[in-house]
């Protein structure tokens, strides 16, 4: 990593950790569909997904399952930080 790549990695975590903690959970769940979604792909259109172990396989589907858990909390804090007087 040159020191201009590492300095750019260091102002965009800066720029990050000033947005409202409303648009960071915005973006962080983008991110976390995009993931939930390339691995979706992996797992039903990928040779190679065919080709791994069971246990590899299950693992996999184990990860999808957390990542999609982590989805919905975030939603569900997204949601609360919309409507703080709801419980």
């Amino acid at each position: 990593m040159s020191a201009a790549s590492g300095l750019e990695g260091i102002l965009q975590e800066k720029q990050e950790a000033d947005l409202p903690l409303q648009h960071k959970l915005h973006i962080e769940r983008i991110e976390l569909s995009n993931k939930i979604e390339k691995l979706k792909t992996f797992m039903t259109m990928s040779a190679d997904f065919k080709a791994v172990n069971y246990r590899h396989a299950n693992l996999l589907e184990e990860q999808l399952s957390a990542m999609q858990r982590y989805e919905q909390v975030l939603v569900q804090r997204m949601i609360l930080l919309n409507n703080p007087n709801s419980n």
